[in-house]
């Protein structure tokens, strides 16, 4: 992979914030913006549409077509096709992500009620089996409420902009800056809390990394 020493680094840091977040922040961030829900989810909701990976897909799907029926351009037509490896590639393993680890949204901290973390790491009183059952019937019956980790809107992001930073780098603050802010949204929308955000990053730019890694395309000349 690429930048491998660098994605490393990247990822211990972030898994350390993770740590920090769900132990510290997490919490009291969600239930401030969950009282504070008609400032805030509005705005959050906007600017998540950025996020949403229909988008990007639509984008790599139009260029794909036109540089390929249209204005034979190989070198675009790649860059294109590429875009949309990378927004199923990345779509598939948030999915996964999110099943496997099932955590409740903050909506589980609306008033009235007390409901935060992982349903992977709790009920432990349960056999494996018993566990599995239970976990995957949870999240088959209410898909929406428990797949807060990691957020999706923000492995489509850092997957989409760090595809960028890779064919544009001189532009890489402006990406990332692009992604961050918008990722953020999520928590102001109260979908999803601060180590949410944390591990989407890891997802996305590790997604795209890989893929970048293995295409054989010359994306750059």
């Amino acid at each position: 992979m690429i930048f491998k020493k660098e994605y490393i680094i990247f990822v211990l840091l972030m898994t350390i914030l993770i740590f920090i977040s769900y132990n510290y922040f997490d919490r009291d961030v969600a239930e401030y913006f969950l009282a504070h829900i008609k400032t805030y989810e509005y705005i959050g909701d906007y600017i998540s549409i950025l996020g949403e990976s229909h988008w990007y897909i639509g984008v790599a799907v139009i260029g794909l077509i036109y540089y390929k029926y249209f204005k034979s351009n190989e070198l675009y037509k790649n860059r294109f096709l590429v875009l949309l490896y990378i927004n199923i590639f990345s779509g598939i393993i948030s999915l996964l992500l999110k099943w496997s680890f099932g955590r409740i949204r903050p909506w589980g901290l609306r008033p009235g009620h007390d409901e935060f973390g992982f349903m992977l790491f709790q009920n432990y009183d349960l056999s494996f089996l018993e566990k599995m059952k239970l976990h995957f019937a949870t999240v088959f019956e209410s898909p929406t409420t428990y797949s807060s980790f990691p957020s999706g809107h923000t492995i489509t992001l850092f997957a989409v902009f760090t595809y960028l930073a890779l064919l544009f780098p001189r532009y890489l603050y402006l990406w990332y800056s692009f992604a961050i802010i918008t990722a953020s949204s999520r928590i102001l929308a109260n979908d999803h809390f601060i180590s949410d955000i944390f591990a989407g990053m890891i997802v996305g730019v590790g997604a795209t990394l890989f893929l970048y890694s293995k295409i054989k395309y010359n994306l750059k000349s």
